[in-house]
């Protein structure tokens, strides 16, 4: 009897936990929406436009990193109805000089040293870092926010990778501006 008695307790107090979640904001995404995304989007100080020909939205974050999205693995693609997955993508210019081989260092340092994102060379040669993001069994907002903000600092890092005389001339700046 004890034993249900703590059982309950238990239970009750992680519905308790569960409820003030929720009253905190942390309300379990099921399903994305395009509303889900721009409101993960304005919460994050970014920018951003739904382009005319297709379903992608052009994306802006506050720390000037261009990205597009788009929700996935929907029930039907074309109304976006019950999508199961968020795709961001981040292309970026071919450093100048680089040969192959040391765009391919960046990034596999950058798949290496970072947790949110993969980068490769698509079938054009273009640089690209993508970030999926999946709902299967539910996702808070504030998670689903997280996970975005935490790619976007993730890019910063790319950055480094990509370009590091740009790194080094930015802290040779930093250093002298003291």
């Amino acid at each position: 009897m004890r034993r249900m008695g703590i059982l309950a307790a238990a239970a009750l107090a992680t519905g308790g936990l569960a409820s003030a979640a929720q009253a905190q904001g942390s309300e379990t995404i099921q399903v994305f929406t395009r509303a889900d995304l721009e409101r993960a989007l304005t919460n994050l100080n970014a920018t951003f436009e739904k382009q005319e020909e297709y379903r992608n939205i052009d994306i802006t974050f506050e720390d000037s990193i261009l990205a597009d999205a788009l929700l996935l693995a929907c029930e039907d693609e074309e109304t976006e109805k019950n999508c199961y997955g968020t795709s961001i993508l981040a292309t970026f210019e071919n450093p100048e000089g680089a040969t192959r081989e040391t765009i391919l260092k960046a990034i596999n340092t950058y798949n290496y040293n970072e947790n949110f994102g993969r980068a490769y060379l698509d079938d054009e040669d273009t640089i690209s870092v993508r970030f999926y993001i999946i709902s299967d069994g539910g996702i808070t907002r504030e998670n689903y926010e997280t996970q975005i903000s935490l790619w976007t600092s993730s890019l910063n890092n790319f950055f480094g990778y990509l370009y590091p005389e740009a790194a080094t001339e930015g802290e040779a700046e930093a250093a002298t501006d003291s």
